[in-house]
């Protein structure tokens, strides 16, 4: 198996609060995963992470197709081919 994203001992501490403590998680290629959880899990904050918008707390690892992207700006981790979308509850106004 190809490893497509790779995630080690992520972290992120918002000032008191453990927002992610620790996290690891594997994608091999052709695989899809699911990340569920309630509000306020970190769901989205993980998303972030890989994507740039926040920095990663240090000790923290992310690689895509092994090159380590840990600390990277959004725009050099989307360059290589990870994006993120932002939830739209009303996309379309005329549709219920």
């Amino acid at each position: 198996m190809i490893i497509v994203l790779e995630v080690i001992g992520l972290r992120k501490r918002f000032g008191g609060l453990v927002a992610l403590a620790g996290v690891d998680l594997t994608v091999d290629e052709g695989e899809v995963h699911g990340v569920i959880g309630p509000n306020g899990s970190g769901k989205s904050t993980l998303f972030n992470l890989v994507t740039g918008v926040y920095p990663a707390d240090p000790g923290s690892v992310v690689r895509f197709r092994g090159e380590d992207i840990t600390g990277w700006e959004p725009h050099e981790i989307a360059r290589r081919g990870i994006a993120r979308t932002y939830q739209l509850l009303r996309m379309f106004a005329e549709m219920s």
